[in-house]
């Protein structure tokens, strides 16, 4: 696994975990406003950033793939006191990570993917992969286009995209830092997408997650940021679910599900308060 790191070794540790698609660079303007509260570690996970263990798209069905090698990650750094922090599918393997140990002090969640538990039940059965193949965001995966002939052409193309348009300057370059590998030689050198869109798709499709129960049992106090937008992975049932779980919850009304990219500085002090 790779990562980023800003070390702090006086300070408690925080382990940050990325949504699909993205890789731990994408945080760089937040989590380096961060670096005089916490020792920080960022992980890319599994086929994304510069990350190179194997990620084969046939072969997951949930993201427990993403927990074990959390928690193998944990497991190796043998620290106390952990915050597990992440945003999407970050916040939500960090919430699966998290059962089960004592070296997790905080757990702080921006927009965790909260699917219904009807239909992470519907996402074990053998029907699944025949509705997964029909969700928006599989679909978008697979025709996301993943090479081009340079950096500069990437971050051209993207700025002219409607989901790029409200990032925080400099954001995007920060993405593709790590969300771009470079790929051949000579007069054919090119960029490609670090995170494969087979694997994205399978990502987004990969549902069959224990999410509630490892909301029920997690080991430490939990921080929810939520967007109120209807784009928002953490809707009103979540959110009222939560609270009966007994987490905090800041609901945003001026953000959307890539807060962290539109807002960097007001996550940095969620993440810090």
């Amino acid at each position: 696994m790779s990562g980023w790191r800003w070390e702090n070794s006086a300070a408690a540790p925080l382990l940050f975990l990325h949504a699909t698609g993205f890789c731990a660079s994408a945080y760089t303007r937040m989590l380096s406003s961060l670096a005089g509260a916490y020792d920080i570690y960022a992980l890319d996970l599994r086929g994304h950033g510069r990350t190179s263990l194997p990620a084969e798209p046939g072969s997951v069905r949930s993201w427990a793939v993403f927990r074990d090698d959390v928690r193998a990650f944990l497991d190796q750094e043998k620290r106390e006191g952990w915050t597990l922090a992440g945003h999407s599918l970050g916040a939500a393997t960090a919430l699966l990570a998290a059962e089960g140990r004592r070296d997790v002090a905080a757990l702080k969640l921006i927009e965790p993917v909260a699917m219904p538990g009807w239909l992470s039940g519907f996402a074990k059965t053998p029907l699944w992969p025949v509705f997964a193949a029909r969700m928006p965001l599989v679909r978008q995966a697979l025709r996301r286009r993943s090479r081009w002939a340079s950096r500069q052409e990437v971050i051209a193309s993207y700025g002219r995209k409607s989901l790029f348009r409200d990032w925080a300057p400099g954001v995007l370059e920060d993405y593709l830092t790590d969300g771009l590998t470079t790929e051949g030689t000579g007069d054919a050198v090119g960029v490609r997408l670090s995170c494969a869109p087979a694997w994205e798709a399978a990502t987004f499709a990969a549902q069959g997650n224990d999410f509630w129960k490892a909301a029920a049992h997690a080991p430490a106090p939990v921080r929810i940021f939520a967007a109120r937008q209807a784009a928002s992975t953490v809707p009103a049932f979540a959110r009222a679910r939560f609270q009966k779980l007994g987490a905090e919850l800041k609901v945003d009304d001026g953000a959307g599900h890539l807060a962290p990219m539109q807002k960097p500085q007001e996550l940095a002090a969620f993440l810090a308060s």
